[in-house]
């Protein structure tokens, strides 16, 4: 059973050189990256499956504008596309983070044949967008950002999704890979799905791997025992962007005060920006604060 794995990414940073570090011992030349959009310019120390907007639509798949974010199984495709002769395929996100060499890990599924294997694999009840995207269909979700799916499954994905790409469904509700690719193999009979952690029960005990909230890989690496995987992990740099970001994600409020809006002055848009920024920095020093209390009535008990 022969096995490659990948690393889906849109950049080369701090988290993809870690998580390379890890896997290359592990899969020596079956390793392979699924680069977004790479920059001409970039040379990468393994090989690369380029996917981009045009080998989307070219595939025949829905080119939503966020694809990129949202459709994690097109990387599979693009994969499955490039490398045909493989009979099982993971694929991992650079905020997965071991704590300890994977070999152990990964060797758990070494003669593993289901089809599909994914953590927190199970029904999925809620109406959301996604769902509603994909109507007549049980759903099903799992957590995307380690995953591995055999080959025939991918085709089977495949074919479904350019089905789904070429009748009409809302830009909003084009389901999300989790979704999609979960519900789909959960409702198809023939195909054998499995739980991760059925396998390597012990490396997901007493660890996080959810979607969120994000881990900063310098309190991991320091306090994390050995032998755990966890999600999603962020290096310095890429923990404050993210939280940046989403403490000011809030902007479509100003959809529906066009016309106030386009009457500030400059200096108004400024003043709005300030107090932002001091409420943002005031609800971050509160947390540092309660931290720290907590810290002192600990030492004080001890």
């Amino acid at each position: 059973m022969r096995a490659i794995a990948a690393i889906r990414t849109n950049r080369w940073g701090e988290e993809e050189a870690r998580l390379f570090s890890a896997l290359r011992p592990v899969f020596g030349s079956e390793l392979a990256v699924v680069f977004h959009n790479r920059p001409t310019d970039l040379s990468l120390p393994l090989p690369v499956v380029d996917i981009g907007s045009d080998w989307v639509t070219g595939a025949g798949l829905a080119a939503v504008p966020d694809w990129g974010w949202r459709c994690g199984d097109y990387f599979y495709y693009a994969l499955r596309a490039a490398r045909p002769d493989y009979d099982q395929y993971w694929l991992i996100e650079p905020d997965v983070h071991f704590t300890s060499s994977p070999a152990d890990f990964f060797a758990r599924f070494s003669s593993v044949t289901a089809d599909v294997l994914a953590y927190d694999l199970g029904p999925f009840t809620r109406d959301i967008r996604f769902t509603r995207g994909l109507p007549g269909l049980s759903h099903y979700q799992a957590v995307f950002a380690m995953t591995r799916f055999s080959g025939r499954a991918l085709d089977r994905l495949f074919a479904a999704r350019r089905d789904l790409s070429s009748r009409p469904v809302s830009l909003r509700n084009y389901p999300n890979d989790e979704i999609f690719s979960f519900s789909k193999v959960m409702n198809d009979s023939d195909l054998d799905c499995r739980r991760l952690e059925e396998f390597a029960a012990d490396w997901y005990e007493e660890s996080q791997f959810t979607s969120d909230p994000d881990l900063l890989y310098d309190m991991v690496e320091a306090s994390a025992p050995a032998g755990k995987v966890l999600h999603p992990v962020r290096s310095r740099g890429a923990f404050v962007r993210s939280l940046g970001m989403r403490l000011s994600a809030n902007t479509g409020i100003l959809s529906r005060m066009d016309a106030s809006i386009e009457a500030l002055s400059a200096e108004d848009i400024e003043r709005v920006a300030q107090i932002s920024a001091d409420n943002v920095r005031a609800a971050l020093q509160a947390v540092q604060r309660r931290r720290a209390r907590g810290r002192r009535r600990e030492a004080r008990n001890a």
